[in-house]
């Protein structure tokens, strides 16, 4: 028989055991899994995941996906499932997704680009959320930032957003995440500076080598890494439990920070935590020099980037100042470095061989 439907013996023996009269259905394919799984999740944490997931969908505020299930499994005191183990569940239980909202569509102006791939600390997106309120109306800001080559994250808790606090606040991220090439952030005035006065977070940045670029106004979406961690800082932490004062939020902040740089996974780092990533590289941050402080001098070297849209006005606007630009310019984008050492503008436009240099002096 086997020889004649081209099969082998024990095929043949495998149907003829398998043949059952009484059972229509007994030529249908079975399963070929295992009957007994060695290490599969509990029904009870797969019941916690699901409920988790359900109350997390309630909230129209909340992350729902598999990170901030395994956060709230470890707030609850159990040890959190790993992520593509919640995910394997959600699918099995059929729990419907979150609709993603629509994504912003670039009108095609020519952007000044940086490179596509970066290598650890090549260039830091660095954000400052605030106010916030605890209970009692106690205010509080936090200086958040993520290293764009292996996805770290860091957040300092202030009191105020006040140029020393700030300072200092950048002194202590980087004591964890180790200091970027550049630092990337918007145009907050206690950050950049105003009227040919540089704040002191910047001078700060370049006496420790860091060099600054400044967002364009009112185009948060530049720094789309730091504002999606802010988002995830914001639903995923702060509006999730109650703090009572300044001290508890920060400790539970660092707890967060080193729960996102050890689960959260990336598909820029191809599926890895930046904790994985980090080994796989071995790589190894420059940090700050033990006796580093808060800088208050112009520091004499340093490069400072500003990209600005001009707009119908004919305006480029630094610190401050506005400096009026050819017809040819309105529309586009602009970089601006100002180098620190001769206090001189060097102006550039994306997309034409256009160029200028402006003496730009500076308040001690």
């Amino acid at each position: 028989v086997a020889a004649d439907v081209g099969r082998s013996d024990r095929w043949v023996r495998k149907w003829v055991a398998r043949y059952d009269p009484a059972d229509e259905g007994w030529a249908a394919d079975r399963s070929r899994a295992p009957h007994r799984v060695a290490n599969r999740t509990a029904e009870e944490s797969e019941r916690v995941v699901v409920e988790i997931r359900r109350r997390l969908m309630d909230d129209p505020w909340a992350q729902v996906g598999a990170v901030a299930i395994a956060w709230e499994m470890a707030k609850l005191g159990l040890e959190p499932l790993e992520v593509w183990t919640i995910d394997r569940i959600l699918r099995r239980a059929g729990v419907p997704r979150r609709r993603a909202p629509n994504r912003y569509l670039p009108k095609g102006t020519p952007y000044p680009q940086g490179p596509m791939l970066l290598g650890p600390n090549a260039c830091q997106e660095i954000d400052l959320v605030g106010p916030r309120h605890l209970e009692g109306a106690v205010p509080f800001y936090a200086l958040n930032a993520v290293d764009l080559g292996r996805r770290r994250a860091g957040i300092e808790i202030l009191p105020s957003k006040e140029e020393p606090e700030v300072a200092a606040g950048l002194l202590r991220l980087w004591s964890r995440l180790g200091l970027p090439k550049v630092a990337k952030f918007d145009n907050g005035q206690t950050i950049q500076g105003q009227g040919r006065h540089l704040a002191m977070p910047v001078r700060t940045c370049a006496a420790l080598g860091v060099r600054v670029r400044f967002i364009p106004f009112a185009e948060p979406w530049r720094n789309p890494v730091v504002e999606h961690f802010n988002d995830v800082f914001d639903k995923r932490f702060f509006r999730t439990e109650r703090f009572g004062n300044l001290a508890q939020l920060a400790s539970r902040a660092l707890t967060f920070e080193g729960f996102h740089n050890t689960h959260h996974r990336y598909s820029a780092l191809k599926g890895a935590t930046p904790q994985e990533w980090e080994a796989k590289l071995r790589f190894q941050p420059r940090l700050p020099d033990p006796g580093a402080a808060v800088t208050r001098e112009l520091p004499r070297h340093g490069q400072v980037e500003f990209i600005r849209l001009i707009r119908s006005h004919h305006q480029l606007r630094i610190l401050g100042v506005n400096i009026p630009m050819p017809d040819e310019l309105v529309y586009r984008y602009l970089t601006a470095t100002l180098h620190l050492r001769t206090q001189r503008l060097v102006v550039e436009c994306t997309g034409l061989p256009w160029r200028t240099e402006l003496h730009f002096p500076l308040s001690p």
